[in-house]
């Protein structure tokens, strides 16, 4: 089972007590998201007093976590011997019941740290729920050797509790976990000491990576999720990458759901997007099953992979009647002002279909995805629809994204999970003719995503039209306006 990991990101709080408290705090705020396990760094407990195991702050934790059936992975104090007040930097599980799984002593110390604690003898797993469980503290987690330990012990989560000082060693650490990522099947969370600590202000932010995937999905508070399930976000593959409308009048017949859909509001169009076929040697085969999915649906739409190393690819998919594309030129190491990436939007532009592209936090580093880089493209081929997907806008991505969309008519936003004042500052931008309301792609979003956007609706009093140009039209303007399949480039020329 791959749990849904939150992750703590709150800066460092010296009262222990209050520290305490919030942890807490943030435990009922993560099994709120659908969390099955909260992470949190190496101090988030603040300077508690070393204690034989289980600790007050332990023992705390654990009543929380029978209460909310939330799993927790937190680093504490150990004493080993009350007589010579031998103490030890631990991190340990424990299970949703509460029950202690096991611990993991910090074994490389920081120089100012030896004369205090003892060090551990070596990396072991954790047996638990969600598989073979690895906590590496502060140092263990950026040592080669540790990473060794690590990978032998076949584990299915690990966590790495460092620190970083400076956002030049932030994004070393991001890079170094997104490359063990690479050699491993375990999904690799990164939870960082943050604020003032020891006399050092510690930077970072938490983060989750999978095969090679950074995993992002912001919650609008000091948690953040990373996780969940075997396909935990768009960039794991999620196939319905933007939903729009909800299902009324829907057919349910008409598409195959599956049997959770069901139970939730479904989407009366779908668009068909799985970002793993960019990450593949072969896009083609991926496309062709995104076509197999839509085919003789008029729910559906299927995208083409447009990737920079296969342009052939595309176009087959595009002559075969894929809806449009989709493109994130930082999965294949590409910006999107390279050449290669140029060459796809003119073949996008030679099918006239939109081209849906991924933007904001993903593959470290992460200015790979930085919108503003498409603005070569975008002036290049100004009758090309180009839909700005980020699965949660941050600054500067947002800054960029709102700017290049007020200067350049052919690009549009599509809002999954963007918090409601950047849709509120969209929409006094651009107006509401390029805002596309969206799910981001993730199992179970679309009702959540929806219900925020009629709250939001109502809050500032959308008018019907704008409300059902956001939710619907625009998106049915760009991928479903005729069924495309049959039309060749130059019928469609004729057509349009």
């Amino acid at each position: 089972m791959t749990p849904r990991v939150a992750i703590s990101q709150a800066p460092y709080d010296r009262d222990a007590t209050e520290a305490l408290a919030r942890a807490v705090r943030q435990m009922h705020r993560a099994r709120e998201l659908g969390a099955d396990l909260i992470v949190f760094p190496e101090w988030s407990l603040g300077l508690n007093p070393p204690e034989p195991m289980p600790s007050r702050a332990i023992r705390a934790l654990a009543d929380a976590a029978r209460l909310l059936s939330l799993g927790v992975v937190t680093g504490t104090l150990r004493v080993l011997d009350p007589a010579t007040n031998a103490k030890q930097q631990r991190a340990l599980v424990l299970d949703q019941d509460g029950t202690v799984l096991g611990s993991q002593a910090k074994c490389d110390l920081d120089p100012p740290e030896r004369p205090w604690f003892e060090a551990g003898e070596g990396i072991e797993p954790i047996a638990s729920r969600w598989g073979r469980l690895v906590l590496l503290l502060g140092p263990d987690a950026l040592s080669d050797r540790r990473w060794a330990e690590c990978r032998r012990a076949g584990p299915s989560l690990v966590v790495m509790a460092t620190a970083a000082r400076t956002p030049g060693e932030q994004r070393a650490v991001e890079d170094m976990a997104l490359a063990r990522s690479l050699t491993s099947s375990a999904l690799i969370v990164l939870a960082p000491l943050l604020g003032r600590f020891g006399g050092v202000a510690h930077v970072g932010a938490a983060q989750g990576f999978h095969r090679g995937r950074a995993l992002m999905a912001p919650a609008p508070d000091d948690v953040v999720l990373v996780s969940s399930g075997d396909a935990a976000h768009v960039e794991l593959g999620v196939l319905d990458a933007c939903s729009w409308a909800p299902s009324r009048a829907t057919a349910l017949g008409e598409v195959e759901l599956a049997p959770e859909d069901l139970r939730q509001p479904v989407a009366e169009r779908r668009t068909l997007i799985d970002w793993t076929a960019l990450d593949t040697p072969d896009p083609l085969t991926h496309g062709r099953a995104l076509l197999a999915m839509a085919e003789d649906s008029p729910r559906l739409a299927a995208l083409a992979p447009a990737h920079p190393e296969h342009p052939r690819a595309l176009e087959a998919l595009l002559a075969e009647g894929a809806a449009g594309a989709f493109a994130w030129p930082a999965l294949a190491g590409r910006r999107a002002d390279d050449p290669s990436v140029s060459a796809l939007m003119g073949l996008v532009a030679r099918y006239r279909r939109p081209l849906v592209v991924r933007v904001g936090p993903g593959p470290a580093p992460m200015g790979l995805s930085h919108p503003e880089h498409w603005d070569e493209c975008l002036l290049a081929h100004p009758d090309v629809p180009v839909v700005l997907v980020s699965a949660g806008v941050r600054a500067p991505f947002s800054d960029e994204a709102l700017a290049l969309a007020a200067y350049r008519p052919n690009v549009w936003l599509e809002l999954s999970r963007a918090p409601t004042a950047f849709w509120a500052e969209a929409r006094a931008t651009l107006g509401s003719g390029r805002l596309l309301f969206g799910s981001g792609g993730v199992p179970g979003a679309f009702s959540s995503e929806w219900a925020r956007f009629q709250a939001w609706r109502d809050q500032v009093g959308l008018p019907p039209d704008e409300a059902a140009a956001i939710a619907a039209d625009n998106a049915r303007t760009l991928f479903f306006p005729v069924r495309r399949r049959e039309l060749s480039p130059s019928a469609e020329a004729h057509h349009v």
